[in-house]
């Protein structure tokens, strides 16, 4: 993986998995979740619906990422917890299958900084042109972005698709694999019904409060800004970086610095110590923070570039 060697024992805090710490970070992504719907019943104004998507657009980002943790069993100390929390209060809100997705992604880990990354042709094409960054930053705030996702992920849990997170063709498909109807069906029930429980259990709270019609908002937040925020916050970890195929994640990957309105879009929870992920997947989220500080003390930095905010990153994406 990589030939970067760190003391066991000094590892040893920073792989802590706290029940108390995983629930607290659920709990804020779900109480700003709430503050986000409560922003247009307090001031029913179009700036306020315009904050309460983009909020909440940062906000399914984030719970996607606590499923990131839960995939690799680091939100929760607890494994009942953390599969279960996992699932139906991170996960199944964006539509997203802890399971499936943990499969995929510990590939991605096993082979990052080689072309059998799964997730390479995500990255493999950057710095991209100007024209061409816009043309991806309009699908995914006309819905373009995540109509594509929707079909794809129709076809995955079907199981007439492989899974990945890439959708760009129909290479993944799998033509000799023949089901029948029957198994469609019961593979789409299968995958999709805690996603559907708890999305109607989310509206049928704003509908009983009095405001049903402010589901459409969580709706909005998903087809726009959310495909916006998870595009930037993806290419931020691994697009552009000094050698996307070196298996050592300081070339491979990224770390960025950022603000506090920079954690309420793109980079929530913790997401953006990616190198500090890559080099030590057995850490919880947040625990990252300390990790870096107890890098940089070390003097791994010293000759690494960390961006700084995601202006930077905008600009590294764009060629020259």
């Amino acid at each position: 993986m990589t030939d970067i060697r760190l003391d066991p024992h000094h590892l040893r805090a920073f792989t802590q998995k706290s029940d108390i710490l995983g629930l607290v970070l659920i709990s804020a992504n779900w109480s700003l979740i709430a503050l986000a719907f409560y922003l247009p019943v307090l001031l029913p104004y179009w700036p306020a619906y315009l904050l309460s998507v983009i909020l909440l657009a940062n906000r399914q980002l984030g719970i996607a990422i606590l499923m990131h943790d839960a995939s690799h069993y680091m939100l929760m100390k607890s494994r009942f917890l953390n599969l279960w929390l996992g699932r139906l209060l991170c996960g199944a809100p964006v539509l997203a299958n802890l399971d499936s997705y943990r499969r995929y992604h510990l590939e991605h880990h096993k082979l990052a900084g080689s072309e059998h990354d799964p997730d390479y042709p995500n990255y493999k094409d950057y710095p991209i042109t100007r024209p061409s960054l816009l043309r991806k930053i309009l699908r995914d705030l006309l819905g373009i972005t995540a109509i594509k996702m929707l079909i794809a992920l129709i076809h995955m849990n079907a199981g007439i698709r492989k899974y990945d997170m890439v959708f760009k063709s129909d290479s993944n498909t799998q033509p000799d694999k023949k089901l029948s109807m029957m198994t469609i069906l019961r593979n789409l029930i299968s995958a999709f019904w805690q996603p559907v429980l708890v999305n109607c259990l989310l509206f049928g709270v704003l509908f009983t409060l009095g405001h049903g019609q402010l589901y459409l908002l969580w709706l909005i937040a998903f087809f726009t800004f959310y495909q916006l925020f998870a595009r930037f916050r993806n290419a931020a970890e691994h697009a552009s970086v000094p050698n996307l195929l070196d298996k050592n994640p300081f070339k491979h990957a990224r770390t960025t610095k950022v603000s506090w309105w920079e954690r309420l879009s793109f980079a929530p929870n913790y997401v953006n110590y990616h190198v500090e992920h890559h080099l030590r997947p057995n850490i919880p989220c947040y625990r990252l923070p300390a990790f870096h500080s107890h890098l940089r003390g070390l003097g791994f930095y010293d000759n690494v570039n960390i961006a700084n905010g995601y202006n930077s990153i905008f600009s590294i994406l764009i060629k020259k």
